[in-house]
C-alpha cells in the first residue's frame, strides 16, 4: 500500500448523484433530481443525478422516505459527498421534494467551499486508514475538523499510539494533518 498523500483538492470536474424514493409518488424523485441539478448547473455542466424508485411490493411495510446522495469529483481525485433525506414525519408534506434537492445541493456546495480533499463525514475513516497504513508519512488536507474527528484522533492516539501533526493553513483556511503509519499487517492471513 502507498501512504495517503492528498494535499491538492483540485477543481471540481463532475457531479454524480442518486435520488431515491420509497412509498412516495415516483415523480418525487424526478423533482428532487431536477431541483438539485438546477442549482448545481449554474456552476458546472457535467451533472448526472439518477432516480431510483422502490416499488411497494418489494419494500413491505417500510415507512415513506425520500433521499438524495450527491458526489463531486475533482481533477486530482478528491471526492466530496453530501446526503439528505426526509424522515417519515417530514414526508407527509412539511418539505417539498424541490426543497430536498436544493438542500442536498447546498450541502455539497458547502463541503466544497470548506476546502480540503475529503468531506467532513469521511474524515475519521481516512485518518484511521492513515494510521494503519505503511510506516511512512501520510498527509491529508481537510476543511473544518468536526467534533467527531477530534474524538477519533484522541481514540487513535490511545489505541494505536499514533499522533497527528496538525498544521493550520491560514491562506486557504484548511488544516493539514500528517502522521506516521503503524504498518499494520494481518498476521492471521495465510502466506503463499
Amino acid at each position: 500500500l502507498q501512504p495517503v498523500d492528498l494535499v491538492e483538492p483540485g477543481l471540481v470536474k463532475r457531479i454524480r448523484g442518486t435520488a431515491i424514493s420509497c412509498r412516495v409518488p415516483p415523480s418525487s424523485t424526478g423533482r428532487v433530481a431536477h431541483s438539485a441539478k438546477g442549482l448545481l448547473q449554474r456552476l458546472l455542466p457535467d451533472i448526472w443525478i439518477h432516480t431510483d424508485v422502490h416499488n411497494k411490493s418489494k419494500t413491505g411495510k417500510s415507512s415513506p422516505s425520500l433521499s438524495l446522495v450527491v458526489r463531486a469529483e475533482s481533477t486530482t481525485g478528491c471526492v466530496w459527498t453530501a446526503e439528505c433525506c426526509l424522515d417519515s414525519s417530514e414526508a407527509r408534506g412539511s418539505e417539498l421534494p424541490e426543497d430536498l434537492g436544493q438542500r442536498g445541493a447546498a450541502m455539497l456546495l458547502e463541503e466544497i467551499r470548506r476546502g480540503g480533499c475529503i468531506d467532513t463525514t469521511a474524515q475519521s475513516i481516512v485518518l484511521l486508514l492513515m494510521c494503519l497504513g505503511p510506516e511512512d508519512v501520510a498527509r491529508i488536507r481537510v476543511g473544518t475538523i468536526s467534533q467527531y474527528t477530534i474524538a477519533s484522533l484522541r481514540l487513535y492516539k490511545q489505541v494505536l499510539g499514533v499522533e497527528f501533526k496538525v498544521k493550520a493553513d491560514h491562506d486557504t483556511k484548511t488544516v493539514l494533518l500528517s502522521c506516521l503509519g503503524t504498518g499494520y499487517r494481518n498476521m492471521a492471513k495465510a502466506s503463499t
